[in-house]
């Protein structure tokens, strides 16, 4: 990863969203929007939006890296509360969490870092702890 700009201004309009079966390891119909990564010498960052399909349930997981996560638009419901636009979620590395689920569709901003980022979504109750895309 390269490191950190030290000042960066993006217009996310001139982005693409990228596939998030690819880019995170979750089942298909999510899509990620990367605006910014890079490492500061103590740990790695990526920032990124997320976008959900209406009726989506993002499946119980893991993962290694810890996030903050801002909902943007649409409605998160998570652990028996609706998050709406400006509600926060944070999740620390190798906590298992979800599912989560998106009835009306959700976009969030997260901003996940590591001391070594890896992005992939595992599935907890795997041995291995495989990759959501290949099913439980």
């Amino acid at each position: 990863m390269k490191p950190a700009e030290k000042f960066l201004a993006v217009c996310t309009d001139d982005l693409e969203w990228e596939d998030g079966t690819r880019v995170i390891g979750l089942p298909p119909g999510v899509e990620v929007k990367i605006v910014a990564e890079g490492s500061d010498g103590v740990s790695e960052r990526v920032d990124k939006f997320v976008r959900f399909p209406a009726g989506y349930t993002e499946p119980l997981h893991i993962h290694d890296h810890l996030h903050s996560t801002l909902v943007i638009e649409g409605e998160m419901h998570v652990h028996g509360k609706i998050l709406k636009p400006g509600d926060f979620v944070f999740g620390g590395p190798g906590e298992q969490h979800g599912p989560f689920h998106y009835p009306v569709g959700c976009t969030v901003f997260s901003c996940s870092r590591a001391e070594k980022m890896n992005q992939i979504h595992r599935n907890p109750q795997s041995e291995r702890g495989t990759d959501l895309t290949k099913g439980y």
